[in-house]
């Protein structure tokens, strides 16, 4: 079994070097070339959501074929981010959230839940009743779904820049600590400092809790018991985030430094550096999806049907 995850970390990152200078690798395609470059790319189901410009677009996942274009937005802004939540789109914009229906693209609702860039939105996330936001300097606002109604709560002294919605909230901050919150009362029921700096990506699998932080380590925590079990520092030179997990591989992007890593996620023992980065790069299932410019990027990272595996 461990000759074969070594061999999968193996032709993973080969897969990747070839990649390079926009030229596509066995199992890679470009998938669609839009007119206008793609500032946030997103999925949920068999649909990417792209936002370009004043639009929002959805793509085939697998045909690359134009779905729906809408011009959702009056003007262009850098700041947009969004989640997609079954129906609806929760995008982000300053401390404006936007409720978009993600059948017609139309704006259902809306909140300001600041009033400047000192009380803009961090971070988003969802369950079945709630719409999560964290608000700069630690604060948090509590939407609920069915009514619309907005609760806050102070949570930390520092900003909350990603989160997991579980069975609890788990955030991390800019001073390093990883928060466990009680989605019911909203009290904060543990707290570690993990990080000496911002602790900016999060990727939960099973009861373990990867992390990326702006110390430029990654490391891999207990989510019961906020434990540290391995970390490793000077994974890269600047700011870096997590895109994923395929097999036994943990994927770290630094856009910055225009460069892609690939770890063996069971040691964090370095394959192979490629030579490109993005951001929004993710890996959903057996592919991995990047955005370049104008276009997006798919690979296909299945081995019983790229690498030639039975």
């Amino acid at each position: 079994m461990q000759t074969i995850v070594s061999c999968g970390i193996k032709v993973f990152a080969e897969m990747l070097k070839r990649c390079v200078g926009g030229e596509l690798c066995m199992g890679s395609r470009c998938l669609i070339e839009l007119e206008n470059p793609i500032l946030r790319l997103g999925k949920s189901g068999n649909i990417l959501y792209v936002i370009s410009g004043k639009k929002f677009i959805k793509v085939d996942s697998n045909t690359g074929e134009i779905l729906q274009k809408a011009e959702v937005f009056a003007k262009d802004s850098k700041t947009r981010r969004f989640i997609v939540d079954k129906d609806v789109i929760y995008c982000r914009d300053f401390y404006r959230l936007y409720k978009i229906d993600a059948e017609t693209m139309e704006i259902i609702s809306r909140w300001e839940l600041g009033s400047d860039l000192s009380s803009d939105i961090c971070a988003l996330g969802s369950d079945e009743t709630n719409i999560y936001a964290s608000i700069r300097n630690g604060g948090f606002a509590v939407i609920n779904k069915s009514s619309g109604e907005v609760k806050t709560y102070a949570v930390s002294d520092s900003s909350i820049w990603d989160m997991i919605v579980s069975d609890r909230i788990y955030a991390g901050s800019v001073d390093g600590n990883l928060y466990v919150i009680d989605k019911a009362g909203f009290k904060v029921l543990d707290s570690k400092p993990i990080h000496k700096k911002n602790l900016k990506s999060l990727l939960l699998e099973g009861d373990v809790i990867y992390t990326a932080s702006q110390d430029l380590s990654i490391a891999k925590v207990n989510k019961n018991t906020l434990d540290v079990i391995d970390r490793k520092k000077r994974c890269h030179n600047k700011m870096f985030y997590i895109a994923g997990i395929w097999q036994d591989c943990l994927v770290t992007v630094s856009p910055p430094c225009g460069e892609m890593k690939v770890w063996n996620k069971s040691d964090f023992s370095l394959y192979r550096t490629v030579n490109r980065g993005n951001w929004d790069s993710f890996i959903d299932g057996d592919r991995l999806y990047e955005k370049a410019d104008n276009r997006i990027v798919c690979t296909d990272l299945d081995g019983g049907i790229c690498f030639g595996w039975s």
